[in-house]
């Protein structure tokens, strides 16, 4: 028979890779706690249309890599390509801009795109990400980029680098679409397929282009930072000021525009040089005209995602969760006393490592070993009579006679 593999684009977290995986959820759940997130689970499959609206048709994602398809009652149907959107829609549905001022949002999980599976981006990969919806102060967009830096900090990555830009608001940018497109009109015939179509449909994501040739043609293009309003232009000075007073180095890059057109004044990338061209690790921004688009709202909002993958490949090793203690029980008759003084040392908050079936001496202490535990209890029939246990100290080479609740308060 047959052996039913992983879908291509689709990868198991297990062993090494699920000790990386759930390190990072933990570290990023304990700062975004910090910074006065809370959680929100939104469903894994949406209305098709949300996409479109919100992230635009014109972008490569929803023209390209989305998985849609139609359900059982003829719906349109989209796996959730990214989670901005699907906050945005939560927030509006549920009405929560009638609740609070501002809302925290943390948010992780699988997301899909179909794409060439590369290092770190697989069709189905894992984000972790913030919004932050109803505040519009540059002091917001300093410390949401404040944060992010500091996350991949405590997971230990180094060798980063903070791009940042701002792409204004609508008229600004389209005055700024307007030059671009002239610009880039004499050299059409230069650039790649993809930014020969942009130029109709979305000129901005030209600078953004990966092949080389339309770097180089796009190397001299105007800045949007002329384009900018006044208001936009102390916005963003705003940005920069507040990142210098909180201590985040940081590069304006005036080619940076993000790939989703609900973008909007601030955006910015963590990117590194240990990824190949594929080197950005997390990425967001300010995107105040989404909830007008999806709610006709006039709220604004900030905030970023990370490829959980791409952090991984940057992280060092993490040490198995190691087992604080391994029961040894000798003979049938020690078997229930043991695993009910597993179960008691479990609800103390003691790991326990403990076989199901009896095992010789030899063969106890070679599990032990293999589990690299400081402790062994060693539970024989004399033992269980004086209701004691032997605890044997690996790394003191000792071992004593002790009650279970001595033994309680040693390993406590």
């Amino acid at each position: 028979m047959k052996l039913i593999k992983a879908v291509r684009g689709t990868k198991d977290i297990i062993e090494g890779t699920a000790a990386k995986y759930s390190y990072v959820r933990r570290v990023a759940e304990d700062l975004f706690s910090a910074y006065g997130f809370s959680y929100i689970k939104t469903p894994i499959f949406e209305e098709t249309d949300l996409f479109k609206r919100g992230i635009g048709e014109a972008t490569d994602v929803v023209e390209k890599e989305m998985y849609t398809f139609l359900d059982r009652g003829e719906r349109s149907i989209t796996l959730r390509p990214e989670g901005t959107a699907s906050v945005v829609r939560a927030y509006l549905e549920n009405k929560i801009y009638a609740k609070e001022d501002i809302s925290k949002f943390y948010y992780m999980g699988s997301m899909f795109r179909y794409e060439r599976p590369q290092a770190g981006r697989q069709r189905e990969f894992n984000q972790v990400g913030v919004e932050v919806l109803g505040e519009a102060s540059p002091l917001l967009d300093a410390e949401i980029i404040s944060m992010s830096y500091h996350l991949l900090e405590r997971l230990g990555i180094t060798d980063l680098e903070v791009n940042i830009n701002s792409i204004g608001g609508n008229e600004s940018r389209q005055k700024y679409r307007q030059a671009l497109i002239d610009f880039l009109n004499p050299v059409k015939d230069e650039l790649c397929e993809d930014c020969q179509r942009r130029i109709d449909t979305n000129p901005l994501r030209a600078l953004d282009c990966k092949v080389e040739t339309c770097k180089t043609h796009t190397v001299n293009a105007p800045s949007i930072i002329d384009s900018l309003s006044e208001a936009e232009r102390e916005h963003y000075e705003a940005v920069k000021k507040y990142l210098t007073l909180f201590g985040i180095p940081f590069v304006e890059n005036p080619r940076l525009v993000r790939g989703l057109d609900y973008y909007s004044s601030t955006v910015f990338e963590i990117v590194t040089n240990k990824l190949g061209a594929q080197g950005t690790v997390l990425g967001g921004g300010r995107y105040d005209n989404l909830l007008k688009q999806l709610g006709d709202k006039e709220i604004p909002a900030f905030g970023f995602a990370a490829g959980i993958e791409r952090i991984m490949l940057l992280m060092d090793d993490i040490p198995a969760k190691e087992t604080d203690v391994y029961i040894a029980w000798l003979g049938e008759n020690t078997c229930e006393f043991s695993m009910k003084l597993a179960d008691t040392l479990r609800k103390e908050g003691i790991k326990v490592a403990i076989d199901f079936s009896a095992k010789g001496m030899k063969s106890h202490m070679k599990k032990a070993d293999k589990l690299n535990v400081k402790y062994t209890i060693i539970v024989g029939e004399d033992e269980m009579a004086k209701n004691v246990v032997v605890l044997k100290d690996f790394s003191a080479r000792t071992q004593e006679e002790l009650t279970i609740e001595k033994l309680i308060e040693k390993l406590k």
